[in-house]
């Protein structure tokens, strides 16, 4: 490590990932977490800060700590809860919910990332089960962590059994604070995360569309199916916006990776080996058969005994299903379940100069192109109509 200089200075703005680690460690309050020029969560360093190199041992991309009890090699899984409505709430399999109730009826507690009431994405815990719906759902917008890492480490102290659940970076960055068997975490197959200052915008742009407030944003509503999920906007005088997410602009953005976290690109976290005990993502593709669902299957890794003995507990007590897969099949259309990386875009860096100065509007129209709706409509017929003689 280099010597009297924070994490940030040693690894540079464009090798961080807006984790908190450093944050939750600074035992002097030396260090806030803003967003940057371009809408990134980066530490700030204060005058108080007395370069006592702590930060350092609590940056993962510093560490690249391992973790414990890991198999060589994951085991791999396809799997779903037992209960339809559960399966509904959540973005895929419903998995996470079970685990949560598993941890919560244990008198345990739940950190996750959920909107608070200025509709800003924020690492928060809940202690009762009539409260994890506040946390399922994907974001496609990175938490603000806060000092939720210092919040686990009390719970723990205090002989709680904590589920704390996050992006790669944010569950690498807890592991460099925390070893204790009470803690079980999850960490989410990341696509990467997207300039906040560009999901802000898109928020105006559509409160500007329906001259109205928003109230609740939904990512991946799955009324019209797992596969085919919108883009679901709530409006406090009850209109709805709702979008397949392949004719939303920001998912357009989104998935196009212009508007991506630079460290996202070139991701250590988001592979093999994973950081969490277990990790979640979408099982896109080949589904086992016999755990097809439209409404969503769970692709799970099981990176520790810890891991897999709570996958057994809760197929045991019949809240999931859960069938057995390989390597191949589970990461052969979700690359990022195994550090698949992206080419940044050649024009990203004119996109986000643009981004600092540019309306969503003027985005939209110079960046993204959306697809014409009746064609698409047109095609998504056709699959179906092909996909059902096929079988």
């Amino acid at each position: 490590m280099e010597k009297n200089k924070p994490a940030i200075n040693v690894i540079g703005e464009e090798q961080c990932t807006g984790c908190f680690g450093c944050h939750n460690s600074c035992p002097l309050d030396a260090i806030d977490m803003k967003h940057d020029e371009e809408g990134f969560f980066i530490p700030f360093i204060k005058d108080n800060c007395e370069s006592c190199e702590i930060c350092q041992e609590h940056c993962p991309v510093i560490q690249d700590l391992s973790v414990e009890n890991k198999f060589e090699e994951p085991k791999f899984f396809g799997g779903r809860s037992t209960d339809k409505e559960t399966r509904m709430m959540s973005s895929s399999g419903g998995i996470f919910s079970e685990i949560a109730r598993y941890v919560l009826g244990d008198s345990g507690v739940v950190f996750g990332a959920g909107w608070d009431d200025d509709l800003k994405l924020t690492h928060t815990k809940i202690k009762d089960i009539d409260e994890i719906e506040k946390l399922t759902g994907s974001k496609y917008i990175q938490s603000d962590i806060g000092n939720a890492y210092k919040e686990v480490k009390k719970e723990l102290e205090d002989d709680k059994k904590v589920l704390f659940v996050g992006t790669p970076c944010q569950i690498a960055a807890l592991n460099t604070h925390i070893d204790h068997d009470n803690l079980l975490t999850i960490d989410l197959v990341c696509h990467g995360v997207p300039s906040n200052i560009l999901f802000e915008k898109y928020l105006d742009y559509k409160e500007k569309n329906y001259d109205d407030e928003i109230e609740q944003i939904y990512f991946r509503d799955k009324k019209k199916g797992w596969k085919d999920y919108q883009i679901k906007i709530i409006f406090k005088d009850g209109s709805v916006y709702g979008k397949n997410h392949k004719l939303d602009p920001y998912f357009r953005v989104y998935l196009s990776d212009l508007c991506l976290r630079s460290s996202c690109f070139e991701c250590e976290f988001n592979c093999i080996p994973r950081p969490g005990n277990l990790s979640l993502g979408d099982f896109w593709g080949d589904t086992p058969e016999e755990i097809s669902s439209n409404e969503g299957v769970s692709v799970i890794l099981a990176n520790s005994k810890k891991g897999e003995r709570i996958l057994k507990n809760l197929q045991e007590r019949n809240q999931i299903e859960i069938i057995e897969t390989d390597y191949k099949t589970a990461t052969k259309t979700n690359i990022r379940v195994d550090g698949g990386e992206f080419q940044v875009p050649e024009n990203r860096k004119d996109f986000i100069e643009d981004l600092k100065n540019e309306d969503f509007k003027n985005l939209k129209n110079k960046y993204i192109e959306i697809p014409n709706p009746a064609k698409f409509r047109l095609r998504k017929f056709v699959k179906r109509i092909l996909t059902y003689l096929k079988k």
